[in-house]
């Protein structure tokens, strides 16, 4: 067999061995951390803060935002578990046989690591702002409908617009038929201050303005200021009560979920900081995976993991340096050429000298310089 074609056999094998142990990686944490948020959505559920239909979308948008941060991890911990079962069933030191140094290493990984680090662009700066505006705004919205349109029995609730308050002693048919109903109304411009009681209570809704109305049935109602001797007494079999949800606005206060376009160009330092914290995930994959594969090298009669627990220590240094200098550029004591760019230039560095050390170039040089 031709040395090339040797070679190119041994590069598409570490590569589909990389992408494998990638995706597998991935799908594990990606588990993990959506249940952990399936659990805490599960939980505003149940309290009644957002709608059951909306969990699933929910949490399929939040996977978008956490594809962001696991890719440079997940990919970081791939490659060195498939190096390192490599390094432990003798593989890596047939290649070298072969011709195959460290530097031909490399390749496999890196091509991967600069598909991967342009997925990451894209979720970073488009997808996953978009995703988490989404999901921002369907939960709000969701918790204002619910505010204003369900009734929790033995619960007082406000009106909408501060126009008084309900209380339903029992709820019945979904939420249709309301049981011992006491409204207070707050009285606006000439109307006087009211209170309506009803032995029973119907929920309707327009299909055409979403407007939502309460029509009491057997009940009374006073017209009146407490503590005056005008008021008056009604008694009535069918009573209408218009319950009108306020307009929703949504406003965006998070610059994570701000559009990209929107942080070009703005002086604002914590629209600086995000846009360079967007920038980080991309180049993160490709330096992690420079660090990754001369890290992976050990003795092949020792453990697959004995180097994760390194690369993980790397990764958490790495990200928290990131979180530190985001928030020093966002209170303005680093200014913006410095920003972040000084983790990465770190980890850059870091990489090249375990990789001239892990090669033997450094001890090669110092030789010569000797």
């Amino acid at each position: 067999m031709p040395k090339t074609v040797r070679k190119r056999l041994i590069e598409n094998y570490l590569f589909a061995e990389a992408g494998r142990a990638w995706l597998a990686v991935t799908a594990v944490l990606l588990a993990i951390m959506l249940s952990t948020r399936f659990a805490r959505f599960l939980g505003e559920a149940a309290r009644g803060h957002i709608p059951q239909d909306l969990l699933l979308k929910v949490v399929l948008l939040s996977s978008l935002q956490y594809l962001t941060i696991l890719i440079p991890v997940s990919l970081m911990l791939g490659a060195m578990l498939a190096l390192g079962r490599m390094y432990r069933d003798s593989e890596i030191t047939a290649m070298h046989a072969c011709g195959v140094g460290l530097t031909r290493l490399y390749g496999p990984f890196l091509r991967l690591s600069l598909w991967l680090a342009v997925l990451t662009g894209l979720l970073s700066f488009y997808l996953s702002p978009l995703a988490g505006r989404t999901v921002d705004f369907l939960t709000k919205r969701a918790a204002q409908e619910l505010k204003f349109s369900s009734f929790e029995p033995g619960v007082f609730r406000n009106l909408p617009g501060d126009a008084g308050v309900l209380y339903v002693a029992e709820v019945r048919d979904n939420g249709r038929e309301l049981r011992d109903v006491f409204i207070r109304l707050a009285g606006r411009d000439t109307a006087p201050p009211s209170v309506i009681t009803a032995r029973r209570g119907v929920q309707r809704v327009d299909p055409d303005s979403g407007e939502r109305s309460v029509v009491l049935l057997d009940g009374h109602r006073v017209d009146g200021v407490p503590g005056l001797a005008d008021y008056r007494l009604v008694q009535f079999g069918q009573h209408g009560v218009t319950l009108q949800a306020p307009a929703f606005v949504h406003r965006i206060g998070k610059q994570a979920l701000k559009p990209t376009a929107a942080l070009w160009g703005s002086p604002d330092p914590r629209d600086i900081a995000e846009l360079q914290w967007r920038w980080s995930s991309p180049i993160s994959v490709v330096l992690l995976v420079l660090l990754a594969v001369p890290l992976a090298r050990t003795d092949a009669r020792a453990g697959r993991f004995n180097q994760i627990g390194l690369g993980i220590l790397i990764y958490i240094v790495y990200f928290n340096l990131l979180g530190v200098a985001q928030a020093w550029l966002e209170s303005g004591a680093l200014p913006p050429w410095i920003g972040l760019w000084w983790v990465h230039l770190i980890m850059a560095l870091f990489a090249l000298r375990l990789y001239a050390v892990r090669g033997g170039y450094l001890r090669r040089i110092l030789h010569r310089l000797a």
